[in-house]
């Protein structure tokens, strides 16, 4: 008797492709299993399109580090006139996307009397810096940070305002430079 039931079983999980076309549920899921697929395909290619995944891994990098230190001895800035500002950076700044980390330099050479803050802006909108580094102290660097604000850049090549603002050691603010970078972002 049991063999018979285990007969039955086996009959009854094998479905041929006849008898799914003449069965009306075994069609809808079909049906509905297709379409489910080409949706997700369309959704991923969308949110793919969108830089989507690039966010969401972006959660994950951190800003760079500020280091002590100078990124070259060679082309080190050696003196500096009282009152005047100096420092070092990268011109041609390049990202991968808008959420990883970028090819940003900054350095305040070590004998620079000023702690300097780099901000980045686009030359139409110069009330809010799309980039905001943490202040460097003399002898500080930042290599290989993110973008801080990320509101209107879109993939593409941009020629952008950055503005080095000084502050004396009580942390007052005491003059600024402006100079031109240049962004490419590769992807969104």
């Amino acid at each position: 008797m049991k063999k018979h039931k285990k007969d039955n079983t086996e009959k009854k999980a094998k479905i041929t492709l006849a008898d799914a076309k003449n069965n009306p549920k075994i069609m809808q899921a079909s049906i509905m299993l297709l379409a489910s697929c080409v949706v997700l395909a369309i959704a991923v290619f969308a949110l793919n399109a969108l830089g989507f995944f690039h966010m969401i891994a972006g959660f994950t990098i951190p800003r760079g580090a500020v280091k002590y230190g100078v990124i070259n001895e060679k082309h080190q800035i050696t003196e500096i006139p009282e009152g005047e500002i100096r420092y070092r950076l990268n011109t041609d700044i390049i990202f991968d996307n808008l959420y990883c980390r970028g090819s940003i330099m900054l350095e305040n050479p070590k004998v620079s009397e000023y702690d300097l803050e780099f901000s980045f802006y686009l030359p139409k909108n110069q009330v809010d810096p799309f980039y905001q580094s943490p202040r460097l102290a003399p002898g500080e660097c930042l290599l290989n940070d993110k973008l801080t604000n990320r509101i209107n850049l879109k993939k593409g090549h941009y020629t952008c305002i950055c503005v080095v603002k000084a502050y004396n050691e009580d942390g007052i603010y005491c003059g600024e430079n402006k100079c031109t970078v240049e962004l490419t972002i590769l992807d969104n």
